[in-house]
């Protein structure tokens, strides 16, 4: 993507927050505030409306939302809530098709749709994937959004699979002939299994983990532990990141050595970087950037998020969740096959209503009914919670890191609704003026100074890159709460903890650990407690039967 000083000094409007919060509203409404004087106002109507053509354009950052129909599944702004508002990144690619879209695709696709744009139009990015809009506001440097293009002649399906980008790099010596095997071909429909993996007998595996996911779906526990075997054995302190049951990331993590060439290289320590006179990298702005934080706490959310869980319903969500299954069944072969972290299969409300049985004529009084609606709900919560930990976690430090480093960053924290949009508006006026702007503690949201305060902390303003976060998120195996094929991970962070717990001490105790000795030990205890309560019991007994029969 394009760095140069001309690209950073554009204009740049980013709206943020939790699902269900206001963002799109507050996004048009940025949009139209900045119509040409002599244009007449005509609200958000779509039949007045549609032929208009404002100076901004609204970039969707969502990761379902590109996808081609499912509008009430992926929450998808309507026709009218665009109110006459040039809107890009909506159904961008059909379910299954045209390769998978993640943060290096979604930024380089925007990146190109601003290089169209006039110079007088202002991008505004707008949606719930933070992470998509930070990696493109403030990328890491030690990041390639580089993919290799596809090949040509594959269908549309099979294109989506993850193929590598070259030669295979050079493997440690320790590495054995299985694990070179299953280096070969993991990413393939059929992985060449180690023997431990396969039942005996069989050499290798003939049956497709699944069809034409790009990342296979693997749920036997013996196959997961093989591929994180394989990722430890080529880069540990990657493989030390992850559980060995995250298949998804340990085979992201495959992926990453095979593209970066090798294990990531320990980067050099800060200081040594600035005793040579190098300039620190880091996650530089590429834009004179806004960032409106459209914020509801979540107490006050989650009703609202309820009622909108049940507006999808009555507006056809549960025939889109047919129509998905549909697309799952040509791509997986079967339902039970999908890979519900792949694509559009990540939807909340698929995987939640998966137990009922659809199409059918009243499915509200199917016993799996009330119960899915429930999780999808529940689903809904977790994400918005979810949505704001990225903020608060990666996108602010992130915001920081750029400011270090001589960005022009705002963050403004606004209430959700038409309560927010005055303040946001006057905020545009002046940014787009290039006029000093206010304190966001004086305007906006009134949470504004607890929610900013690490953008005034004054300590390490940096955010630790990949390298950094291998020490970061390094995890630790416990031999003695590990089972043959199930060993017991955990972070390091929780290693104090663990080995604490009861559940640490039974299992290191050598009796306790063989179990089946020790549930032997503690049913013969409990049988023994039982003998001497009914002991007692009879002696109790008799000593009571002897009273009355002296009293009579």
């Amino acid at each position: 993507m394009s760095t140069s000083p001309a690209a950073k000094q554009r204009p740049v409007v980013a709206v943020i927050g939790t699902t269900g919060v206001g963002k799109s509203n507050l996004a048009v409404a940025l949009a139209q505030s900045l119509q040409p004087p002599n244009t007449p106002s005509t609200g958000n109507t779509t039949s007045s409306t549609s032929s208009l053509r404002y100076p901004a354009v609204v970039l969707s950052a969502d990761s379902m939302q590109l996808y081609k129909g499912l509008d009430v599944i992926t929450n998808k702004v309507t026709k009218e809530e665009m109110g006459g508002v040039e809107h890009w990144g909506l159904d961008m690619v059909s379910p299954g098709e045209g390769g998978s879209w993640e943060v290096g695709k979604w930024c380089n696709e925007a990146d190109n749709k601003i290089a169209t744009l006039p110079g007088d139009t202002l991008p505004i990015i707008c949606g719930g994937t933070h992470y998509f809009i930070q990696h493109f506001l403030f990328p890491p440097p030690e990041l390639s959004f580089d993919r290799p293009p596809s090949s040509k002649g594959k269908s549309p399906m099979n294109d989506l699979r993850w193929t590598p980008p070259g030669p295979r790099p050079s493997t440690p010596e320790n590495l054995d002939t299985e694990q070179i095997q299953l280096l070969d071909s993991f990413w393939t429909p059929t992985p060449k299994w180690p023997s431990s993996v396969l039942p005996d007998g069989i050499e290798t595996s003939s049956e497709p983990s699944c069809s034409r996911s790009s990342r296979p779906t693997v749920t036997e526990d013996a196959q997961l532990l093989a591929l994180h075997q394989l990722l430890c054995a080529l880069d540990p302190k990657e493989g030390g990141r992850w559980h060995w049951r995250d298949g998804r990331k340990v085979r992201r993590g495959l992926e990453r050595w095979w593209e970066r060439g090798g294990p990531i290289e320990a980067p050099e320590p800060l200081n040594e970087k600035l005793k040579e006179g190098v300039s620190p990298q880091g996650r530089k702005a590429r834009f004179r950037t806004l960032i409106f934080w459209v914020y509801e706490p979540l107490e006050y959310l989650r009703p609202r998020l309820d009622k909108r869980v049940d507006k999808m319903v009555e507006n056809g969500l549960l025939r889109e969740i047919v129509e998905l299954r549909d697309i799952a069944k040509r791509m997986y072969g079967t339902t039970e096959a999908t890979d519900h972290t792949e694509g559009i299969f990540q939807s909340i409300g698929y995987k939640e209503f998966a137990s009922l049985s659809l199409p059918q004529s009243n499915p509200t009084t199917d016993p799996a009914y009330a119960p899915a609606l429930e999780r999808t709900k529940l689903s809904t919560h977790q994400y918005a919670k979810s949505q704001l930990k990225w903020i608060k976690k990666q996108l602010l430090p992130a915001v920081k890191e750029a400011r270090s480093l001589g960005g022009e960053v705002e963050v403004y924290v606004v209430n959700g609704g038409e309560k927010g949009v005055d303040p946001a508006l006057k905020v545009l006026k002046a940014f787009m003026a290039g006029e000093a702007l206010p304190k966001a503690e004086d305007v906006g949201h009134p949470d504004t100074s607890s929610l900013l305060e690490i953008l005034d902390d004054l300590s390490e303003s940096k955010v630790p890159d990949t390298a950094e976060r291998q020490d970061l998120n390094a995890r630790k195996d416990c031999e003695a709460c590990s089972s043959p094929g199930r060993p017991y991970s955990l972070s390091l962070k929780e290693w104090g903890a663990h080995v604490k717990s009861r559940f640490h001490k039974r299992n290191a105790n050598p009796v306790k650990r063989n179990k089946e000795e020790w549930i032997a030990q503690q049913r013969a205890l409990g049988e023994a407690k039982r003998a001497e309560r009914d002991r007692l019991k009879e002696e109790l007994s008799a000593l009571n039967q002897q009273q009355q029969q002296q009293q009579e």
